[in-house]
């Protein structure tokens, strides 16, 4: 499971774990699923985030942080 860092507007962070990040056209959603179904372990309005970044593991044990940009909101498309 992923550990996802976002930072907000007013210069503070939280760290939560998700199996996945999503958004839609006015939020962003950290999600687990259990059971069979997704269910949102926070969210935060899109005006609210600044920064979004993922946790990873290196081979050494040590974690580096990478800057994610918000995924596209599900069912919207860029132009080819």
């Amino acid at each position: 499971m992923a550990y996802y860092r976002i930072r907000t507007n007013d210069g503070s962070s939280t760290t939560h774990q998700a199996l996945r990040m999503r958004t839609d056209a006015s939020a962003l959603y950290l999600e687990d699923r259990s059971a069979g179904l997704w269910r949102v372990v926070r969210s935060w309005r899109l005006g609210e985030v600044d920064t979004v970044q993922r946790r990873f593991t290196e081979h050494d044990g040590t974690w580096t942080w990478l800057t994610e940009p918000l995924p596209a909101p599900i069912g919207v498309r860029g132009w080819n």
